[in-house]
């Protein structure tokens, strides 16, 4: 077809047709032919192995089919229609061949992906994931959750967030409002990454959540919109559009839109003072309206310099402009002085976020010997104001506060990829070199009798913080296939220091961190369907400039005040996992991990003091056992037995449930617990019904146990979250229209019990209530008809696992 042509039956262009099969990491040709036929078939003998169909038509660009025979496939397979693009003529004499432009499984549209030690999640052709924004997508995957100190976890580990295979820099509640304002609509795929090997960064925490937006780049103008809307008694609208093209040699895209937010934040804080005898007890309820408004800017280049060297630029622009307007009530129940403080303030918060990521790749030789080296800088800059007002039994108080804050990053990473295919081994050597700079100024007028006009503020006082971070590192990586059994081992080492200084203060912190760490992963196919992993690995987690800046930037007043701890120490990770995995749904996980140190939200308080600090402290020593477990059933096994495996999967049609049920056990070495450390049990229930005239029903339901321990907090309540979505596509899957409710059962909340000195806290938070949402998304141009090439900057590499057997001919 080429793309104007209305019936197949149209079609009796002449084409070559070339079949190739893997062997040894590389796709050899066996056979061709020449069909002017629109439907072609073709009998080839049964060889387990991978395989690739080309189609190659003067004066138009070649295609790809890819697919894979195993011993479960069916004796016959219907692959996929095949678009031929002729928007540009292809010079008989050019030497560019681009077989892997564009690539058409025949095994239909895989959802979830495994390979060793990562899992990928497909998001923008997602009805289940694509309807919210980016957080909410990550809440729905399996074993992610936000945590009741605020981070997110994957099975009980913390981890780390990237954006296209890069650090976002960003963390604290500057993180949390870009992942609640990129609509997940924009994102291609989700990856967790539980044990990166040694081409990665130490600092990862427990491993890395890698978000993927960018996607192919066609000729002619091809794209996507999107609208988001979403209501209860606040609105949020999120559009945005994403564009791309390629002219020649040079592929470009663009997404680009705008998120506004509203929303509310019910917090109870019950606070018993143990210093005092009788202990003092304290109350609070606060009010919060949040009114968030996001923008982004995201171009990419992909030019291709000659038959052997690519250059990718992508640069990332966001401004974000938020206001939040608090109300609160506290009261003490037996303090000798009693309190009824009443508050209003008003937080006002600007930022910009700028990224340039620039990486070179060229093939060195036809041995399949590649060199990559990447360049990265970003700089983060945000100003927060705070004016509050105070009446404590008739007593008014003002407080002004402003803080300014820059972040810079650069870092450049060059790569070398060698494989011995005369030993079937493949090494990854290279190193990274970084530095870093943070700086916040804040200025002050806090609990001043008289008023301050807030349009021309007199601050008092100021607090000064400094940050740097330095990194170097070396690292080397080898894999191995024997036989079924693929093995990865790594080992970096890297030169880290970091340091803080408080100019008002004079208060210094430096720390000189020389680490190697190891790594190592195994995976062996103990069958076609069935894979068994096993790996390890060493990590490191710095505290984030937000959890050391001393400034405040967060809710004020008499009582309460919220800053970062300079003293923080880094946390490090040995992280062990083993896995049996099936079908890549069905899948059983064990995970220890054990931190030396680990640092988390807490409230403190002084000796006969009734003041709280919300801040970070650094706990020693933590254990975290986890087991999971994945369960797909699909409707039709239950109806059809074991003739629904004769058939093939295509998870896109399919009527099923999945749940996913995950044990999480914590324990800290330094931590006082006043009663028996239990788990918490999480599930997940997620259904798809394929219903009449192509309706889609998504179901989402998960919830916890109580009385357990998440680190150190104790949940007091179930921790919920629900979400039902209704959706059709129209035009040839052009028009996508979905609706939605999230929160069904307005049950989504947060309640813990937090033990500190002098101080127990129960609190207790619920984000808005149940909402509803609309979402139209429309795709033009020929790109809803063609799979995307990855256009983004990729870190890792993916070891080639099949054990091959040899070639037999085709016929």
């Amino acid at each position: 077809m080429d793309g104007k042509t209305t019936s197949c039956i149209k079609d009796n262009i002449q084409k070559s047709i070339f079949f190739q099969y893997n062997h040894n990491n590389n796709y050899e040709e066996v056979k061709n032919f020449t069909s002017s036929n629109c439907l072609n078939t073709f009998t080839i003998p049964k060889v387990p192995r991978k395989y690739k169909i080309v189609i190659s038509v003067e004066n138009f660009e070649p295609q790809t089919l890819a697919f894979e025979i195993t011993e479960q496939t069916p004796d016959t397979l219907d692959l996929d229609e095949i678009y031929l693009s002729g928007h540009e003529i292809v010079s008989k004499s050019s030497k560019e061949k681009e077989l892997d432009g564009v690539t058409i499984t025949g095994i239909r549209q895989k959802y979830i992906t495994v390979d060793p030690n990562k899992t990928s999640y497909s998001v923008k052709d997602n009805d289940f994931l694509s309807g919210g924004s980016t957080e909410d997508a990550l809440k729905k995957l399996p074993g992610v959750i936000r945590g009741y100190g605020g981070e997110l976890t994957v099975n009980g580990k913390s981890m780390a967030i990237y954006m296209d295979n890069s650090p976002t820099g960003l963390s604290g509640d500057d993180l949390e409002n870009l992942l609640q304002s990129i609509p997940a609509s924009s994102i291609e795929k989700i990856e967790i990454i539980n044990n990166p090997g040694a081409s990665y960064e130490a600092n990862t925490a427990g491993g890395i959540i890698n978000i993927v937006t960018n996607g192919r780049a066609l000729r002619g103008l091809n794209g996507s919109i999107t609208l988001n809307y979403r209501f209860n008694k606040n609105n949020r609208i999120s559009p945005s559009i994403s564009l791309n093209t390629r002219i020649k040699k040079v592929s470009l895209q663009l997404n680009t839109g705008f998120n506004y937010r509203e929303w509310d934040r019910y917090s109870t804080y019950n606070r018993e003072f143990t210093y005092f005898t009788p202990s003092i007890l304290f109350n609070q309820e606060t009010n919060q309206e949040n009114y968030n408004r996001f923008y982004f800017f995201r171009p990419s280049a992909n030019i291709k310099l000659n038959d052997k060297s690519n250059l990718w630029i992508n640069y990332n622009f966001s401004y974000t402009n938020n206001s939040i307007y608090y109300t609160g009530e506290s009261n003490s129940n037996n303090s000798i002085s009693p309190i009824h403080l009443l508050t209003n303030s008003e937080v006002g918060d600007k930022n910009s976020n700028n990224e340039i990521i620039v990486k070179y790749k060229t093939q060195l030789d036809s041995l399949g010997r590649n060199f990559d080296i990447t360049a990265y800088y970003s700089y983060f800059d945000k100003t927060t104001t705070n004016g509050g007002f105070q009446n404590n039994l008739g007593t008014n108080l003002y407080s002004l506060n402003k803080v300014g804050l820059y972040y810079a990053n650069f870092y450049v990473k060059p790569n070398l990829e060698i494989p011995l295919k005369k030993i079937g081994l493949t090494l990854n050597a290279g190193g990274k070199y970084s530095i870093a700079n943070s700086h916040s100024l804040g200025k002050y007028n806090l609990l001043n009798p008289s008023p301050i006009s807030f349009d021309n503020p007199d601050y008092k006082n100021s607090l000064d913080f400094n940050y740097d971070d330095y990194q170097y590192a070396l690292y080397a990586e080898a894999t191995k296939n024997i036989g079924k059994l693929s093995i990865t081992a790594g080992l970096r080492y890297e030169g880290l220091q970091y340091k803080t200084f408080v100019e008002q203060t004079n208060r210094k912190t430096k720390n000189n961190l020389d680490q190697l760490y190891p790594s190592a992963s195994l995976l062996y196919k103990l069958n076609p369907i069935v894979n068994l992993n096993a790996s390890y690995r060493k990590s490191i987690s710095l505290p984030p400039y937000s959890t050391l800046d001393p400034n405040i930037t967060g809710y004020f007043d008499e009582f309460n005040t919220s800053s970062g701890n300079p003293y923080l120490q880094p946390d490090f990770y040995d992280n062990y996992e083993v896995s049996i995995s099936a079908f890549n749904y069905l899948k059983l996980n064990f995970q220890y991990t054990y931190s030396k140190h680990i640092n988390m939200r807490s409230f403190e308080t002084a000796d006969n003091s009734l003041i709280v600090n919300q801040t970070t402290r650094t706990y020693n020593g933590m254990n975290n056992y986890n087991i999971s477990l994945g369960i797909p059933l699909p409707f039709q096994l239950i109806t059809q037995g074991k003739n629904f495996f004769k058939n093939p999967i295509n998870p896109d049609k399919l009527s099923f449930i999945y749940f996913y049920g995950m044990y999480n056990f914590y324990k800290l070495n330094d931590y006082s617990y006043p009663d028996e450390v239990r788990p918490i049990w999480f599930y997940n229930f997620y259904s798809q019904i394929v219903l009449p005239k192509d309706f889609k029903l998504t179901l989402f339901y998960m919830f916890s146990t109580d009385k357990g321990y998440f680190r150190i907090y104790k949940a007091d309540k179930s921790f919920n979250y629900s979400n039902v979505e209704l959706s059709r596509t129209f035009y040839n899957k052009a028009l996508r229209a979905s609706f939605g409710v999230d929160n069904l059962f307005n049950s989504n909340r947060i309640s813990a019990t937090m033990f500190n000195h002098n101080l127990n806290t129960s609190f207790y938070q619920r984000d808005d209530y149940q909402t509803f949402y609309f979402k139209l998304s429309y795709n033009f141009g020929r790109l809803r008809n063609l799979k995307k090439e990855n256009t983004i900057i990729e870190n890792e590499k993916k070891p080639e696992n099949d054990q091959l057997v040899p070639a037999t001919p085709l016929k």
